[in-house]
């Protein structure tokens, strides 16, 4: 793709909070999108499916074309080249602005720049295939703990990965080196018991957890593994998750505890689509993507059964049917084909052709008592064939707009295909194209459905799930949004599970809607972490998608998952009062509250702050257990754990917070407070006097009280006080 060839969107500006954004398409459906914020750019990669660009072609040749002479700096613009008509131009503020498309185009670059935003396009209808951050990184981390029974620090730097290293003499102790791509963003050192642990969080969402004094990596997730696709079942008896990324591995989970029981290869390429199935005594999981490749695992042994190759483009849909002692595997994608092959020999059974358009759904079902699989596509048309002649049936359109999901169950007796569209219409029809019911939009796309015993679910672009019962019409309860987009759903006894766009794994009780916990990544930076070894040793991971994780330190297993605080988490501290573990949490929206570490229950929201807290630490004051939180405008404020009221308050400098420690001298409790101004106060905590100030040579980004002074790490290592 060339700048002379494609379409180009350009909008925002230098000057504006968000930075200026471009999206340019080529017109074999490439396509790039850069946002450029300062000396910052993060450019996504990808494609578009080609009925989308069909579309906005199509749109754009009715639209009158002018120039872009006259307009802002910080107008749209709009310009189409390497057409045989000619190029073409628009700009807002002309007499010729961006035509109404363009808000379609603007909507698709924030869904690539931003996965977990609330999507109104359907997630089928592009891909990102990578993503990519230039210019400086300013995001530094650091925390002291122990390390080989040494008192140790450890820090992260921009471009320099992170590093372990004694407090005293400054010795190595390990670290990452320089690997590249590597991007921590937040560290914790910590302890279990009489074992010493460290965690690194990175900008891609991963949390990894090592033992300190050897080194060797207990447990850890992964991030960046884009959109997911999900299935779930009951095998032995035992509800089961499985997963899997636009990049990665395919990943078994146990459902109750969380507990990882291993990977299934797709050589790291991840998957667009997967599905399970119970077929002649095996328990079956089929995953294809991007290399048109179709890959099928036996469950109980992790054995891949076979690699199905035929298809020309992405398979972006599965299904399986299962026939007594045969199985049959339905695939369809990007090439516009179905295909249908022997899950007992690996053979090629029929190819189904007659969408012109991807294919972005399949079925089986019972018709007439035969099997019959059907079929959507961004031709606008559902289909249905014969599986044991392969040919076709039925053929309609499906009404509104694109079909992106679909499903089959039955109703009353009958067969019922279910089809949603990009609308957000859920429309009910007979495997012979009769409608039983077409719905009304949402304005959020369809991404997912999926049925179960006398329950339909519908997941939605904004991140929602909305449950219908038996008869598929009247509403049950409603999932709200979390972690992005919903791209993939699948039901089990009692289990929901929820892929999302931007690579989280959301789990439910199907029965009332709770959340259960999954062992899954964050879908942004990760920006605070934190260890308490108080009965079960923890660790708590904050992120800038708003949620708070908490896992076993040791084994890694999940514990809880709390949607915190919507714009992200700031800051967050672990740890006792009255014998319960609690959570403070501090987040964008300026709120700092409180969870008790067990139920995850919310507690008291403690304040509403003008500036968000950046860090916050437990300690005691008079005998009661406080909060203390450093923020942003440079306010130290001081909370009462068990009366959720303020009762203190230090006036700062101005600068952000960044480190605080507290030491209690024979009842007397001093607060040491580290500034971005590189300006270290000393205070009497009970009476908010300043006791002290010091300039330092770096700025604070953990502070901790020794027998000989104060230690501080900062930019470039530690030093004393």
């Amino acid at each position: 793709m060339t700048e002379t060839a494609g379409i180009r969107l350009g909008y925002g500006a230098e000057q504006l909070p968000g930075g200026r954004t471009d999206l340019t398409l080529g017109l074999d459906g490439s396509l790039v999108v850069e946002r450029t914020a300062g000396a910052r750019r993060d450019t996504s990669r990808g494609r578009v499916d080609l009925a989308v660009l069909t579309r906005v072609l199509t749109s754009l040749r009715s639209a009158p074309s002018g120039s872009d002479a006259g307009a802002a700096p910080e107008a749209r613009r709009l310009t189409v080249s390497g057409l045989s008509a000619g190029p073409a131009s628009w700009a807002d503020g002309t007499t010729t602005p961006v035509p109404p498309v363009a808000d379609a185009l603007q909507a698709l670059a924030e869904q690539v720049l931003d996965p977990a935003a609330p999507a109104r396009l359907a997630a089928g209808l592009f891909a990102v295939d990578e993503r990519t951050t230039t210019g400086p990184d300013t995001r530094q981390a650091a925390a002291l703990g122990t390390v080989r029974g040494r008192t140790a620090y450890a820090l992260a730097e921009p471009g320099q990965g992170f590093g372990l290293a004694a407090l005293d003499d400054q010795e190595p102790l390990g670290g990452s080196g320089d690997e590249p791509g590597l991007r921590p963003s937040a560290l914790a050192l910590g302890t279990a018991g009489e074992r010493e642990l460290f965690a690194v969080g990175s900008e891609d969402g991963s949390v990894q957890v090592w033992d300190a004094a050897g080194g060797a990596l207990l447990h850890g997730t992964s991030g960046g593994e884009g959109t997911q696709q999900v299935a779930a079942a009951v095998v032995q008896g035992i509800p089961l998750v499985f997963s899997v990324g636009t990049q990665g591995e395919v990943r078994a989970w146990r459902a109750e505890d969380g507990r990882s029981l291993g990977l299934l290869s797709v050589g790291e390429q991840g998957a667009a689509a997967l599905c399970y199935a119970h077929c002649a005594g095996l328990d079956l999981v089929a995953a294809g993507g991007d290399d048109a490749v179709v890959r099928v695992w036996d469950v109980a042994s992790g054995e891949q059964l076979h690699l199905l190759v035929g298809h020309g483009a992405r398979v972006t849909a599965l299904a399986i049917l299962s026939l007594g002692e045969q199985a049959v595997l339905a695939s369809a994608g990007l090439d516009q084909t179905v295909r249908l092959w022997d899950l007992a020999t690996g053979q090629p059974v029929a190819e189904l052709t007659g969408h012109s358009g991807s294919v972005t759904g399949l079925a089986f079902l019972e018709a007439d008592g035969r099997p019959v699989l059907a079929s959507c596509a961004l031709d606008g048309t559902v289909r249905t064939w014969d599986v044991y002649t392969g040919t076709a049936i039925h053929g309609w359109p499906a009404g509104g707009g694109w079909p992106t999901a679909l499903a089959a169950t039955v109703l009353d007796g009958a067969p019922v295909i279910v089809t949603g569209d990009e609308n957000g219409a859920v429309s009910l029809w007979r495997p012979n194209g009769s409608a039983l019911s077409t719905g009304t939009g949402t304005g959020a796309p369809v991404n997912a459905l999926a049925v179960g015993e006398s329950v339909l679910a519908v997941g939605y672009g904004d991140g929602s799930v909305q449950l219908f019962g038996p008869d598929l019409r009247t509403p049950g309860y409603r999932v709200e949004p979390e972690g992005g987009p919903v791209s993939s759903l699948a039901l089990t006894t009692d289990l929901l599970v929820c892929g999302t766009a931007a690579g989280s794994v959301r789990g439910h009780r199907l029965s009332d809607g709770a959340q259960l916990t999954v062992p899954t990544p964050h879908t942004g930076p990760v920006s605070c972490l934190a260890f308490h070894d108080g009965g079960t040793p923890v660790l708590a991971s904050g992120g800038e998608d708003g949620t708070v994780r908490v896992r076993d330190a040791v084994g890694g297993a999940p514990l809880l998952h709390l949607a915190a605080h919507r714009e992200g988490v700031t800051a967050l501290a672990v740890g006792s009062a009255d014998g319960h573990r609690l959570l403070a949490t501090a987040g964008r929206d300026g709120t700092v509250r409180l969870w008790h570490g067990g139920s995850g229950q919310a507690g008291p929201v403690l304040a509403t702050l003008a500036r968000p807290a950046e860090v916050l630490a437990f300690d005691e004051l008079g005998g009661r257990p406080v909060v203390i939180g450093g923020s942003a405008d440079g306010e130290v404020r001081v909370w009462d754990v068990r009366e959720g009221r303020q009762v203190g308050a230090l006036t700062g400098g101005g600068p952000a917070v960044r480190a605080l420690a507290c030491q209690n001298l024979d009842g007397e409790v001093l607060l040491a407070a580290g500034d971005a101004a590189a300006t270290l106060r000393l205070w009497h905590l009970a009476s908010g006097s300043l006791l002290n100030e010091a300039v330092l040579d770096r700025v604070p980004l953990a502070i901790a009280f020794g027998d000989s002074g104060l230690h501080v790490v900062g930019p470039g290592g530690a030093t004393q006080l």
